[in-house]
């Protein structure tokens, strides 16, 4: 019997659901990627308003995704198996694409969101934007 993780017969099952296409959806490559140029720089957005118990906070979105992305991050590697692969704010959501450990169950989003979302709320005062996790690719460690 091999050591190789990718020999478990459970890896039949990651096997089959990788050979399925996923349809990503309409323009997020190019939005991502968009916001990753944003976050070095490239260019700069208006300033978001969030509501807060004080009227609005304003933040930019190159500070919400670094935010973001930080904070995911972090909370990633606390749960364990986690990898944030990127964060992008479309249309006032945040996006965060992650990896997953194989025998990571994938509900680790719902409460990676969940964490994200609290996390951002004691750092702005303010809600943040809805989040969006997306368990883009599952690896063997």
């Amino acid at each position: 019997m091999s050591d190789d993780p990718r020999d478990d017969p459970r890896w039949q099952q990651v096997r089959a659901a990788a050979s399925r296409p996923v349809p990503t959806p309409p323009g997020l490559v190019e939005r991502v990627l968009r916001s990753v140029g944003g976050v070095r720089g490239k260019h700069t957005t208006a300033p978001l308003d969030l509501p807060s118990s004080g009227g609005k906070t304003q933040v930019s979105e190159r500070a919400l995704v670094l935010m973001t992305r930080n904070l995911a991050a972090e909370i990633g590697r606390e749960l364990g198996g986690v990898h944030v692969a990127a964060v992008a704010l479309e249309e006032d959501v945040l996006q965060v694409l992650v990896t997953i450990r194989f025998g990571v169950e994938a509900a680790v989003a719902d409460l990676l969101r969940h964490r994200v979302s609290a996390a951002l709320t004691g750092q702005l005062g303010s809600a943040p934007p809805t989040i969006n996790v997306h368990v883009v690719d599952v690896h063997p460690d």
